[in-house]
């Protein structure tokens, strides 16, 4: 097995599951970049087929109200921030399901001046429904305490190819 690329944490390691159970685990400030893609408080159930195996693998999207659901993601977030460098960067995607109340969440955690940008994510696929506006689009939420993003450029500079 090759060297650790870094030594607070064996980065070569994919964890599965409750991520909350392993990044108690963790040292503090140990992590550049964090992107997390949790459930969307859809109150739906998934199941997949994963990997050559198509093994199945399911989760519960169900929650019994959106209290419940910001209860449920809170100590993740909390954590999350914990392991963040001071350097680092964060980002949450969800959906309209839960994504004002997550935000106000994240702003409580880990600041509201760390508020970088709210990225709107449109899906190519998108479908409506005759009884509502379609809602074709992802949001993703972008905290950073340092002006320099996990990628060393500076903010500007990194973004500097939108146009």
């Amino acid at each position: 097995m090759p060297a650790r690329p870094s030594a607070l944490l064996d980065t070569r390691v994919i964890y599965c599951g409750d991520n909350l159970d392993q990044l108690g685990k963790l040292p503090e400030a140990c992590v550049d970049l964090i992107y997390i893609d949790p459930p969307f408080n859809s109150n739906r159930n998934y199941e997949v087929f994963w990997g050559e195996t198509k093994e199945k693998r399911s989760f519960e999207d169900r929650h019994e109200s959106t209290k419940a659901y910001i209860e449920y993601m809170r100590p993740r977030c909390v954590e999350l921030a914990r392991v963040l460098k001071k350097t680092g960067s964060f980002y949450y995607h969800c959906d309209w399901h839960a994504s004002h109340y997550v935000k106000v969440m994240l702003d409580q955690i880990f600041g509201e001046n760390q508020f970088q940008n709210e990225i709107v994510w449109k899906r190519s696929s998108a479908h409506s429904d005759s009884k509502r506006y379609g809602a074709n689009h992802d949001t993703v939420f972008f905290y950073a305490s340092s002006k320099t993003i996990a990628t060393g450029m500076p903010m500007d500079a990194a973004f500097a190819f939108q146009t």
